[in-house]
């Protein structure tokens, strides 16, 4: 990895949390998998979900796998501790060493038993590069329906249970979501596709 390719790098993990999310992995899936975005239907706003794949609505999520920042005795200490993003990147290995685990939130439920959109992408980003993981909604309404979907929680941003859910990859499940990885981007290639994306 080049200079400036490891400058993007480090630059992408420090990026504003929504920033990070919803415009610039989001830009980057759209070209990597030749979507778009999701322009709403007569029933579905378009700021609901993400992309668009033919007729098929998709929703994205993705997290940034690093170490956690060191703690203190009060609040003075944690912010003096805290470090940038960019100097705790870690990889896939350490959630199979069990060191960090990754947290996936804010997965909209309809009806709270079955999910708004057709696939669900999901992106560990870490030291090498992006992650793609799918799975359909009827496969995960399935998986949840039969508690086969690992650590599952249908309450995420709202006090009631069934609006939002969320999931996190630890050791214990990695091997499950390996079954569902699309596709592994590396850093080299996503500063190229950066470069083209206005």
């Amino acid at each position: 990895m080049n200079n400036s390719t490891e400058q993007f790098k480090r630059a992408f993990f420090d990026l504003p949390s929504r920033a990070f999310g919803e415009t610039y992995v989001q830009k980057l899936l759209y070209k990597i998998l030749g979507e778009k975005k999701f322009t709403g239907t007569d029933k579905i706003k378009s700021n609901l979900l993400d992309a668009q794949r033919g007729n098929l609505k998709g929703e994205y999520k993705a997290v940034r796998v690093v170490f956690e920042n060191k703690s203190g005795d009060c609040l003075y200490e944690n912010v003096i501790n805290s470090t940038p993003m960019s100097t705790r990147i870690a990889s896939i290995q350490d959630i199979r060493d069990g060191k960090i685990v990754a947290n996936f939130q804010n997965i909209k439920l309809h009806d709270g038993d079955r999910f708004e959109f057709d696939y669900l992408i999901y992106v560990l980003v870490d030291d090498y590069g992006f992650h793609i993981f799918e799975i359909s909604g009827t496969d995960m309404t399935k998986a949840v329906k039969n508690n086969e979907f690992p650590n599952w929680c249908d309450k995420h941003g709202s006090k009631e249970t069934g609006k939002n859910g969320q999931f996190t990859i630890r050791k214990e499940n990695l091997d499950w979501h390996l079954n569902h990885l699309k596709r592994t981007v590396c850093w080299n290639d996503l500063a190229k596709y950066a470069k083209s994306i206005e």
